[in-house]
């Protein structure tokens, strides 16, 4: 299991790298999170509909391997907030 200042070093990393790359679709915000379980807020003018949530929860967990080899976030959960806003809950798993 990772400890909870290393998860929360490589969450940090992860937003910042994430949000240079696709800051122009969408922009990613660490709501919470324990070494079980990470939730993050997505906010831009995506369709929630067409799949392009899925691309950018995706791509969430993908940049966080850049920065941790031993574990990784497996998608759980998504939840629209508002129009232009959804939650997205990650369980962290050991590899």
């Amino acid at each position: 299991m990772i400890s909870q200042p290393n998860l929360e070093a490589a969450l940090k990393k992860t937003v910042l790298l994430y949000n240079r790359l696709n800051g122009s679709q969408a922009i990613v915000k660490l709501v919470n999170f324990s070494p079980e379980m990470v939730i993050v807020s997505f906010a831009g003018p995506f369709c929630y509909e067409c799949g392009d949530v899925q691309k950018y929860v995706d791509g969430f967990a993908k940049d966080f391997k850049v920065f941790v080899d031993y574990a990784e976030l497996v998608h759980e959960k998504t939840r629209e907030t508002t129009t232009h806003s959804v939650e997205a809950t990650y369980v962290v798993k050991s590899r």
